[in-house]
């Protein structure tokens, strides 16, 4: 099997700068042609588990199109949203200082698109846009039983058997096999490979009827620790792609990156906490021709859990896990939003992982020293250069309409967008430990800048304090009014070349606690974001069990004879069924 996938990377350190961004900003001065492209209008909802989710291809998540509800609802039925909306921010500054950035909040505005770019100028057109406004949905059960009456095709030839069409009588191939977007347009200067998908002959070219399918892993051959490409995953996959050259960026007012951005979003049905869980990845082809420096990538997003308006945040800086939880034991009706009632839930994002941090020829430490990191993949590992920053700030921010403080709510300009992202307020000033993390605020620490908001206990080491440890802090322990809160998980910086490809990974988890503190239920999504963790590490593989064997019933005079057997396809075929399960730990640290 072939997988095709093409990485340039080539980057080098720098120093974090000390200042916020207020260099130059050319509002859209691209020189390349705008497109023209409509904003995208496809909708779909995601509800294989115990979650509904409103899936969009315009680039945020959840929020219904013009409407002030949204549609992230545990759990299912209920008619109560936890979360409202979520979208990619993705920023950096040229050799000119000048910002290029996209990012999306609310769809007020636009700056992403959906479609391919072609891989020289980062161009698409109107049409192109168009085409790739859909999402393109497989399950893993659908590809299996695909690969099952392939395969047994293949042995009825070799073997001179009927085999495919006894098991398979009327078996239609889906359309969404036979027309999977496996390939861009070169006649376009698209990437040829553009979806993933198994080559079963090897010939380098999608064909579903040489046995070639959408790529879930199901033939086990991805070796978690050493290769994580992309590939499909969950038992329910929606796959699209956008970019954000697509038209002018309505949204922000910044210039484009030309950022090819293909998405999935992911679910599993389980018995476990996994059944409230819902995952995305982001894989991000720079496109652009320009190198861009002091670059982050961030995931932003406005929670809800019930009552939008009475809501705490905070991080767990060892998870890269940021959260909401009620800012009181009962979660009432608001404003049209049905609330949780008595001991209501916490929500949370996992930052699995973001982009490669920069090249420096050695295998960066799990620690908290330069260039080392308590999460994130790929430290300590002994492979040099694989490092990949998880999360390296954590901030919030209010509804600009609840009274806040005007430096901490929702960004209006380019440049409030890269100062969050890089851990400054929209007043330039950085991020300082204690109270609401202002300088203004006598609660804070004007001489600790801060890289996570409210981590509670989570930091002993003092990773985002510059290696001096503090006190724990959070929204409680600072005496907050709860509101309206949005956060921001980003990481970085990082130099960021044409070509160069990347990954944003997250995961939402949902918890409640059964009675308590309204921070008991935080305490119970740190457990089910740990099996989260988990199956992020296995490369989102879970359990399957050995496949039910095939029962066949020959009939005799007073007696029936009772046939079970494990067909070719099957993972216990010969009864050698065995499966690596991410959530079973060795209590021996040393043991494989």
């Amino acid at each position: 099997m072939k997988k095709h996938f093409l990485l340039l990377l080539t980057i080098i350190p720098f120093a974090i700068l000390a200042q916020p961004y207020a260099g130059k900003q050319s509002i859209n001065s691209s020189p390349t042609k705008i497109a023209g492209c409509s904003p995208p209008t496809t909708t779909t909802y995601m509800e294989l588990n115990n979650v509904r989710a409103m899936i969009h291809t315009a680039g945020n998540l959840w929020q219904v199109p013009n409407q002030n509800f949204s549609m992230y609802e545990v759990p299912k039925n209920s008619g109560v949203m936890a979360l409202f909306t979520a979208a990619l921010w993705l920023g950096g500054t040229d050799f000119n200082d000048q910002l290029k950035l996209a990012a999306l909040r609310y769809r007020n505005g636009q700056d992403y698109w959906t479609g391919p770019l072609s891989n020289t100028f980062a161009e698409t057109s109107y049409d192109n846009c168009a085409q790739y406004d859909k999402h393109f949905i497989t399950t893993q059960d659908m590809v299996r039983e695909f690969n099952a009456w392939f395969e047994a095709g293949l042995n009825d030839q070799a073997n001179g058997t009927n085999t495919q069409n006894t098991l398979f009588a009327n078996y239609e191939v889906p359309d969404i096999i036979k027309n999977w977007p496996a390939h861009g347009d070169v006649s376009l200067g698209q990437d040829y490979y553009l979806a993933p998908f198994y080559d079963f002959d090897e010939d380098g070219h999608y064909n579903w009827e040489n046995g070639d399918f959408p790529f879930f892993d199901i033939k086990q051959t991805k070796e978690c620790s050493i290769d994580r490409d992309v590939a499909l995953y969950g038992d329910l996959n929606y796959w699209w792609v956008m970019n954000d050259k697509g038209n002018i960026h309505t949204e922000t007012g910044a210039d484009p990156i030309g950022m090819e951005i293909r998405a999935q979003a992911f679910a599993f049905a389980s018995n476990d906490e996994v059944n409230n869980m819902t995952f995305y990845n982001y894989e991000l082809i720079n496109r652009g021709t320009q190198t861009l420096y002091n670059t982050y990538f961030g995931f932003f997003t406005d929670g809800a859990l019930g009552d939008p308006y009475d809501d705490y945040v905070g991080c767990d800086v060892n998870r890269g896990l940021a959260y909401y939880y009620n800012g009181d034991n009962f979660d009432g009706d608001n404003s049209g939003f049905k609330g949780y009632g008595e001991s209501p839930p916490a929500v949370g994002v996992d930052f699995f992982e973001g982009p490669y941090q920069d090249n420096d020829g050695i295998d960066n430490a799990f620690g908290i020293g330069q260039d080392e990191a308590l999460n994130g993949i790929g430290y300590g590992d002994g492979i040099i250069d694989n490092e990949r920053y998880g999360m390296r700030r954590f901030l919030y921010y209010s509804n600009t309409t609840n009274g806040s403080n005007p430096n901490q709510t929702d960004p209006s300009s380019a440049a409030d967008y890269y100062n969050y992202l890089r851990g400054f307020w929209k007043d330039g000033t950085k991020f300082v430990y204690g109270g609401s993390g202002h300088i203004s605020d006598s609660e804070a620490d004007p001489n600790m800048p801060c890289d996570f908001m409210f981590p509670g206990d989570t930091d002993p080491l003092g990773w985002g304090t510059g290696g001096n440890p503090q006190a724990p802090w959070t929204e409680q322990t600072s005496n907050n009014t709860p509101n309206d809160r949005r956060f921001v998980q980003s990481a970085g910086p990082f130099l960021l070349k044409p070509g160069a490809i990347n990954n944003i990974t997250v995961g939402v988890v949902y918890a409640r606690a059964s009675g308590g503190n309204p921070f008991e239920s935080v305490e119970v999504l740190r457990r089910a974001d740990d099996k989260a963790q988990s199956l992020f590490e296995n490369c989102f593989k879970v359990l399957d069990g050995p496949h039910a064997p095939d029962l066949s019933i020959q009939e005799l005079k007073n007696e029936l004879i009772l046939t079970i057997s494990n067909p070719t396809n099957s993972n216990n075929y010969q009864e050698k069924y065995e499966e690596f399960d991410p959530f079973m730990a060795s209590p021996d640290p040393n043991t494989d």
